[in-house]
């Protein structure tokens, strides 16, 4: 494993921000990550994995310790899954409004189909492996198109693409805690809620997992990947952002406020900020969820921003938002 010194961070995140890793190294194999752990161990040094760079900020200073970029890019298909088994977390976050309307293109006998165990590593990008699962007749992942990152991103954050949750397709998987010791784990592990694992609260490292996908429809499946592209072009920016900065607004706080839907991006826009900037960082004009880089944004822009939307949010509604955009390095 090569171990590189003072390498800016800003081009291996989607929104070309942030200082350089203090020590940096890519990881290609499973060996890889091991490697870097026991490095990381080794020098009493904080350890950081970047997947796809989606949905995160990194510090104008940068990080210290080990950056490693996950590029652990296998899978496999390990056949029928005979178990009855129908996982599927809580989706109360879920309201369809305004700005995605996906239910007309779920499958609802997808899950009826034979299913399958595919073990897929934690570097794959989830585009990838939307296509190739595809090629091989199996269908479940369909729903997380146009989501940038890979899916150790994905399981860290229980990504969701409408109501559909990608912890609802983990089978199993096997993980690095600190000490560098490898242990396998079950669905239950993970805890998964909106946007949330318990990945979020140790410091495990996912290496790879296994998925239950489905002997579905692949025509319906891949016309669900396009249009479910075709429709978030319509509002998602071209310009370099992480995604959605907050969490939607749970049931109850949609009901006390009266809002139509669960959405931060419509509280954000009626409290009028839709086009704020603050340096290079800019609240999105199609939807007030995204904060894009308009060119020259620092990360002390970008949370100066998101200070501002909290507290104007909160003036006019009397809601927290909670970022979901997740920090690194000093702030």
């Amino acid at each position: 494993m090569k171990i590189d010194k003072n390498i800016n961070l800003s081009k291996y995140t989607t929104f070309k921000i942030g200082g350089v890793a203090e020590f940096f190294s890519e990881a290609q194999s499973k060996q890889d990550l091991l490697d870097a752990i026991e490095y990381a161990n080794k020098n009493s040094m904080p350890l950081n994995i970047i997947g796809g760079g989606s949905n995160i900020l990194i510090s104008d200073k940068g990080i210290e310790g080990l950056s490693v970029i996950n590029k652990y890019k296998e899978i496999n298909i390990e056949g029928k899954l005979e178990e009855d088994i129908n996982i599927e977390n809580n989706k109360s976050f879920y309201n369809e409004g305004e700005y995605f309307k996906f239910s007309d293109l779920i499958d609802t006998n997808e899950r009826d189909t034979q299913k399958y165990l595919v073990k897929v590593s934690s570097g794959v990008n989830l585009t990838y492996l939307i296509n190739e699962t595809l090629h091989q007749n199996l269908t479940g992942i369909q729903y997380f198109s146009g989501i940038p990152g890979t899916l150790g991103g994905a399981i860290f954050n229980n990504i969701h693409g409408g109501e559909k949750l990608i912890g609802d397709l983990i089978y199993s998987a096997t993980l690095i805690d600190k000490k560098g010791e490898i242990i396998n784990v079950n669905n239950n592990f993970f805890k998964f809620g909106y946007d949330d694992s318990i990945l979020h609260k140790n410091e495990h490292i996912l290496i790879d997992a296994q998925l239950i996908l489905f002997e579905g429809s692949v025509e319906k499946a891949k016309e669900t990947a396009h249009e479910w592209i075709k429709r978030k072009r319509n509002i998602q920016p071209s310009l370099p952002s992480a995604g959605s900065i907050f969490k939607n607004i749970t049931n109850e706080e949609k009901e006390v406020i009266q809002a139509p839907v669960n959405s931060a991006g419509w509280l954000i826009e009626n409290a009028g900020l839709k086009g704020k900037t603050i340096g290079g960082a800019q609240v999105y004009q199609k939807h007030a969820n995204y904060i894009v880089n308009i060119g020259f944004a620092k990360a002390s822009d970008v949370t100066n921003l998101i200070e501002v939307i909290q507290e104007e949010v909160f003036k006019k509604f009397k809601i927290e938002l909670i970022p979901e955009i997740i920090l690194k390095g000093n702030f």
